[in-house]
């Protein structure tokens, strides 16, 4: 999935979920959620965006928090991710199972935008959890976590990707990336082609499959659907 400035996506490449931006707590928390509940109550603030995500093994629900700005002019902000997963031991109980982490003092990662979708990215018919972490400046990167639940229903990152400019859409159990790729001497701005990858699941393991690239001007690139 990663095209950046120079480098050409590699055929076939095998991704997990290493260097992940959402990744297990320092201690166990346990929040009261009921049936007639909505999800909004595990938001610190009251303000954010939450989600109930079914997977093949249990419900998980993702809420998704900002902080302020870090100056009048960046987009930037800190982002607090937290995914709970039903509690074994507390009735009505969602237990933290993943979270963004405090950085150099800041409440989370300094991003632009983050968003969450429910989507089945394996194919299976269930749905996956799909976060994306777009980074301010001219790279426009985009992070990528997906995150899915094993037999117990405890949720991990299984696949965690960088896209420099990237672009993601969800089709039919698979997760299609556009990125830009440059000769040596094209601008930031001016690619002369695009790639269009694919994130497949195969045999237990998630590979990304080499696209077509075609030139920036003949490129049909739909709005990312994360980020």
């Amino acid at each position: 999935m990663l095209a950046g400035a120079g480098s050409p996506a590699l055929a076939d490449r095998a991704v997990d979920g290493s260097n992940a931006i959402i990744g297990t707590p320092p201690e166990v928390v346990t929040r009261s959620l009921s049936p007639v509940q909505g999800c909004q109550v595990l938001l610190d603030s009251g303000e954010g965006d939450c989600a109930v995500v079914r997977t093949a093994h249990g419900e998980l629900v993702v809420t998704v928090e900002s902080g302020p700005k870090i100056d009048d002019v960046l987009a930037s902000r800190p982002w607090t991710v937290r995914v709970y997963r039903p509690s074994d031991e507390v009735h009505d109980g969602w237990e933290l199972a993943l979270t963004t982490r405090p950085e150099d003092g800041d409440a989370g990662p300094l991003f632009a935008g983050v968003t969450a979708k429910a989507v089945d990215v394996t194919g299976d018919g269930h749905d996956e959890l799909a976060i994306g972490y777009r980074s301010e400046g001219t790279g426009d990167i985009l992070d990528v976590d997906i995150v899915g639940t094993d037999e117990a229903g405890t949720p991990a990152v299984l696949v965690h990707d960088q896209l420099y400019k990237g672009n993601v859409v969800f089709k039919k159990g698979r997760l299609i990336s556009y990125a830009p790729v440059y000769k040596k001497t094209d601008a930031n701005c001016c690619p002369t082609w695009i790639e269009r990858d694919v994130l497949r699941y195969r045999d237990g393991v998630f590979h990304v499959d080499e696209g077509r690239r075609v030139p920036t001007r003949e490129a049909d690139i739909p709005a990312s659907q994360l980020a």
